[in-house]
């Protein structure tokens, strides 16, 4: 499938009632969605799973784009394959551009797994770190290896992407979600803690949470048995 200049691809099984649209989180592909996709399309369920661009078998988007230009991204490619109001999964940052479809009244259904996109709240030590780093900038210093794995790990013109993505917080968003949605949550998650969870769930007016004993930010692959069962029941 080709988006504005930009191949994209996916993977689906089935036709394109009730589908399942599988979301992957920045850095993975569709592949780490796998156990998900493959389970569905076992039971006969329409399933499909993209590689955002910038990750697996897709081309690198544009430098210019953020947050909203993944989201229609994913919402051309939801169009072309003609799934009407599918269930969009996300996985972190897959479940921030399910957020802004959910949002859009794009889906007729939300899973969002350890999802980002929520404003973080920053202990004051953290703020120290953030505001020296800052400081040091400001004077031509700041330290080469500053910033995460994520962001290390990117080329160039992906780190203007990441920035940008990182930088635009979905927040106000989640009140216009109307759809029916489950949460979905590890309670050792360090990345998006469970405070994320909570909020999630308290500004998501009709909105489920299923917290996991045992599990971190990829609470779907620690718990994958339990997660199927859980979206099996909740798109049925």
């Amino acid at each position: 499938m080709r988006y504005k200049g930009t191949d994209v691809f996916y993977k689906g099984s089935g036709g394109s009632d009730n589908a399942i649209v599988l979301l992957h989180g920045w850095g993975a592909s569709s592949a780490a969605m796998d156990g998900i996709y493959n389970y569905f399309a076992s039971i006969g369920r329409a399933v499909y799973s993209i590689d955002f661009p910038g990750f697996g078998a897709s081309d690198y988007p544009p430098e210019t784009w953020g947050i909203y230009d993944y989201a229609d991204c994913i919402q051309y490619a939801i169009n072309e394959l003609g799934l009407h109001a599918p269930t969009i999964v996300g996985h972190s940052f897959g479940g921030r551009v399910a957020v802004i479809l959910g949002a859009r009244k794009a889906a007729a259904k939300l899973v969002l797994c350890d999802a980002a996109g929520l404003k973080p709240k920053f202990s004051l030590k953290k703020k120290l770190a953030v505001m020296r780093y800052k400081a040091a900038k400001r004077r031509g210093k700041a330290p080469e290896n500053a910033g995460s794995a994520d962001y290390a790990a990117l080329s160039p013109a992906m780190k203007k992407v990441f920035v940008r993505v990182v930088n635009t917080h979905l927040d106000s968003l989640l009140p216009k979600i109307e759809v029916p949605t489950l949460i979905f949550w590890g309670k050792e998650d360090k990345d998006t803690p469970p405070y994320m969870a909570r909020r999630f769930n308290k500004k998501i007016s009709d909105s489920g949470l299923i917290m996991v004993d045992g599990a971190g930010h990829f609470a779907y692959a620690d718990r994958l048995d339990l997660f199927n069962a859980a979206v099996r029941v909740f798109t049925q």
